[in-house]
């Protein structure tokens, strides 16, 4: 008898093997088909024959390759898998393939693969993974635990969408934070996992150090400088020469400050102003670290290879060494510095006047942190020095004119809360706050924007690295515009996509639509990115624009640092449009390296600190509707958690995705966006999961 689930099995086996040819006793072998089903497995090769789904030669069975079957070469995205859809996806150049769970063959996150595309119902295209062409990684970190005498690695990737079974270890790895590399990669149609060998023992899991030491393994960050770089170090001078201050511009008389986190460590950027008796004028000091950092060096190429700098709670991983990044370059209070300064005139009325660039020494005359610059704005006790508040409250007026203005033209104001981890002596999690931008923060972003645009106008005759952030896709629009419309929040496209969305942020209602719809907007935008060509930034409205300002932790800074003191020397540029090609691509793929393994940290962070809060009732806001769950925002923590609909037992809940709502069958009750509900913290494992109170 035809059996379909053997003709889906053999179809996928002679698939993986394009070339090969099998008898039936190696079939019925290769797929551990039992002596009972050989009549079956006999018929339903005969059948498939016969329909020309495979072929037969010489009593040996093999793919049937048809000339119109299509095959293209993609990366693997097994985040849906990760969060337990039956699908996932293959990213190309041209479009994303459709793949079910049940055609994904071996492959994992990353991976680079071969698919076959098929058609389904309406035409739509859908994959069937064929081969795996390489492994994105062959090593993971996660903890070991026990289950039915087994050990398996539970992966702290939150995009590997299995566990793996750890072979030739023993009892003493459970519960310790591990690195396995993969022997076998198993078989899914077998019902095999992955198996892999314990090739280092990080520590206890759950221990703060060993957690950011996880990430960094698991995302291979580079811990340590190379040799070259330590020895190249040791010929750069702690002394600033004679010669070098009588080439440059000396603004040491200037009140220049900074304004940092309370817990930066390298200060990249300083301010000061001037007010005469017909303008103001504005200065804007970034380290000169292209003076001590050029093209070719060891300290040069060690800054490609990083890409930026890579934060985590209590933990940074430097792009520069820290002799450069926290010392020599770093605008540190009462030390000379090199800088390359923007200068900014403004008349009375805070109109541009004129700007300028030139190569400059400065000396700080205080750091001060954010908290304590909005302690001043809010007439609060503080200790800034009094040349230093005069400048400041001046700055505050220059900084609300522009910050009316970047609105006006169509400035994209979120309201994007991050969240503060507040750590005892041990260096465990003991609270979480959120925090918001607030005037300071605005201040410095609307002054370094003011040099980042016209350095970008001043390179833009030429070839150099953007920072772009194109339109968005109109379908994406589309679909925001309705989900909108519905929570009273119309889209006005006809006065142009930026100043529509403005406009809807600037009517939200209260700080719950906020909540929800600003981080909506956001996800329906693309990705801002660094580039070689200039096609405008989307979400600053501007049209030249690139990242000047942070030379100590950003490769595009650092490259846009080469060029412009190139300019001021009327030096020709190292670098060809091919290089600054390169340079915009490493800095685009280690930026999203940087932000996945600080989300990878938080998330766990979040999650260990949720442990100790099992049980427990808050009140929420739904920020998300799924087809199979609620997301619910708490209020008191900046944590996200998860309501299955399983766990919903009072109706059947049916979805509707274009409002984002669940409504109930039987007695029409409604949960939707924006809605304030009570949980309980019932489970906390790979996620943090609730219960309707």
């Amino acid at each position: 008898m035809y059996d379909k689930k053997i003709a889906e099995k053999v179809e996928k086996l002679l698939n993986k093997n394009i070339g090969k040819t099998f008898k039936i006793k190696e079939i019925q072998k290769s797929l551990k088909i039992r002596k009972h089903k050989h009549k079956d497995l006999i018929h339903t090769l005969y059948a498939m024959e016969k329909e020309r789904k495979i072929k037969l030669k010489n009593k040996k069975y093999m793919a049937l390759r048809l000339e119109n079957t299509e095959l293209i070469i993609g990366i693997f995205d097994a985040r849906s898998l990760a969060k337990n859809k039956s699908y996932a996806f293959v990213i190309t150049d041209k479009e994303d393939i459709f793949i079910p769970s049940e055609d994904a063959l071996n492959a994992y996150h990353g991976d680079k693969v071969e698919v076959r595309i098929r058609y389904g119902r309406n035409n739509r295209k859908r994959g069937e993974i064929t081969n795996v062409l390489q492994r994105q990684r062959e090593e993971f970190v996660g903890n070991v635990e026990e289950y039915k005498g087994k050990l398996y690695l539970v992966p702290d990737n939150t995009r590997i969408h299995t566990n793996f079974i750890v072979n030739k270890s023993d009892s003493k790895t459970i519960g310790k934070k591990v690195i396995i590399k993969i022997t076998n990669w198993g078989n899914k149609e077998l019902y095999s996992l992955p198996t892999g060998e314990v090739i280092d023992i990080l520590g206890d899991a759950g221990n703060p150090d060993i957690e950011i030491l996880a990430v960094i393994k698991n995302f291979e960050l580079p811990l340590e400088f190379p040799e070259d770089v330590i020895k190249e170090l040791k010929d750069i001078s702690n002394v600033i020469n004679k010669e070098d201050i009588d080439k440059r511009i000396d603004l040491r008389h200037l009140g220049s400050f900074t304004i940092d986190p309370i817990s930066a460590k390298d200060f990249d950027d300083a301010i000061s102003l001037v007010k005469t008796e017909s303008n103001y004028v504005i200065y804007v000091h970034i380290a000169d670290v292209a003076h001590y950092v050029n093209k070719g060096t060891a300290l040069f190429n060690e800054a490609i290879k990083r890409g930026n700098s890579y934060y985590f709670p209590k933990k940074v991983i430097p792009m520069l060494p820290e002799k450069i990044s926290n010392k020599i370059c770093s605008l540190r209070p009462y030390e000379d510095k090199l800088t390359l300064t923007v200068e900014t005139v403004l008349d009375f009325n805070f109109k541009i006047l004129s700007q300028r660039h030139y190569e400059s020494i400065i000396n700080s005359r205080a750091r001060l942190n954010y908290g304590e610059v909005d302690q001043l704005f809010d007439n609060k006790s503080h200790n800034i020095p009094d040349e230093i508040v005069i400048q400041l409250n001046l700055m505050r007026k220059i900084n609300k004119y522009m910050q009316k203005g970047r609105i006006k033209r169509g400035y994209l104001q979120l309201s994007l809360p991050e969240t503060e981890f507040i750590f005892n002596d041990d260096g465990y999690i003991v609270d979480l706050k959120r925090t918001s931008e607030t005037e300071s923060h605005q201040l410095i972003e609307n002054f370094m924007l003011l040099a980042n645009e016209h350095i970008a106008e001043i390179l833009s005759s030429g070839y150099t690295v953007y920072r772009i952030h194109e339109f968005p896709a109109d379908e994406k629009i589309s679909v925001l515009q309705e989900i909108l419309q519905y929570y009273g929040l119309d889209i006005d496209l006809e006065i142009g996509i930026q100043k529509a969305l403005q406009q809807v942020i600037s009517e939200m209602p209260n700080e719950d639509y906020h909540r929800v719809f600003d981080k909506m907007i956001l996800r329906s935008l693309k990705k801002a990115k660094y580039s070689e060509k200039n096609y405008g930034h989307f979400g600053l409205a501007i049209q030249n624009y690139t990242h000047f300002t942070s030379p100590i932790r950003r490769l595009c800074d650092l490259v846009v640092h080469t060029q412009l003191k190139d300019l001021i020397h009327k030096r020709e540029s190292p670098f060809s449009e091919t290089d600054l090609a390169g340079f915009a691509k490493i800095a685009t793929d280690r930026e999203n390296v940087a932000d996945e393994s600080e989300r990878e940290m938080e998330i766990k962070n979040k999650i260990g600190f949720m442990k100790k809060k099992i049980g427990n009732e808050y009140d929420g806001i739904i920020v998300a509707v799924r087809s199979s769950s609620l997301l619910v925002e708490l209020n008191k923590y900046p944590v996200t958690g998860i309501i299955e609909l399983s766990s919903l037992k009072d109706d059947y809940y049916q979805y509707f995705e274009r409002h984002q709502r669940l409504v109930g069958k039987r007695h029409g009750k409604i949960y939707k966006l924006t809605d304030q509900v009570k949980i309980l913290i019932s489970r906390v494992s790979d996620d943090i999961y609730l219960q309707l109170v």
